[in-house]
């Protein structure tokens, strides 16, 4: 009995061994399944850290590409601003000439003016004048011509008809010395 009861001892601690082999397995299956899981995820988020790294890389690369647009652009602002505040220089200039000319022509408009009203006035002088010569010979005409002995007013009367009027402005012309006014 004795080798019975050693046998079904040692049956009992196989089964035992059995049970804790099959049990280790399961749990060494169990934990390499859970180790490769693990290792699927570390996988995983390697990539996603790779794909992370990548697509920073890729938001920097396009970062960079829109600071060096934005600095293109910053120039072509500033350049505009730099011809647009020219361009405003010139046409204020241009303003600042035509209102020059502007004042230089209504000065010269203001003295042709006066010239024309300072001629006008000679006209009218000369033709004042004239009219006083008319009206003196005609009263010295006949008292000359009642004298015998005094100078010869027909040589006079020649040199103060020679006085040529203006371009046919002189109205008087028509007058006869030799008639009588009253």
């Amino acid at each position: 009995m004795r080798a019975e009861a050693v046998q079904n001892k040692l049956k009992k601690c196989v089964r035992k061994q059995k049970k804790a082999t099959s049990k280790a397995r399961r749990e060494s299956d169990q934990t390499y399944e859970a180790l490769g899981a693990l290792y699927a995820q570390m996988e995983q988020e390697d990539q996603q850290r790779v794909a992370a790294q990548e697509a920073r890389a890729n938001d920097q690369a396009i970062l960079a590409g829109l600071q060096e647009q934005l600095e293109t652009a910053r120039a072509e602002v500033s350049t505009a601003r730099r011809q647009h505040d020219a361009v405003d220089n010139r046409v204020a200039n241009i303003r600042i000439e035509r209102d020059r000319h502007r004042d230089m022509s209504h000065a010269q408009d203001r003295a042709e003016r006066s010239l024309c009203q300072q001629l006008a006035q000679a006209q009218l002088q000369v033709m004042n004048l004239q009219h006083e010569v008319h009206y003196l010979n005609n009263q010295l005409n006949p008292i000359l011509d009642g004298e015998e002995g005094g100078p010869n007013m027909e040589e006079e009367d020649d040199e103060e008809e020679e006085v040529d009027p203006e371009e046919g402005d002189d109205p008087i012309s028509d007058l006869d010395s030799d008639h009588d006014e009253d």
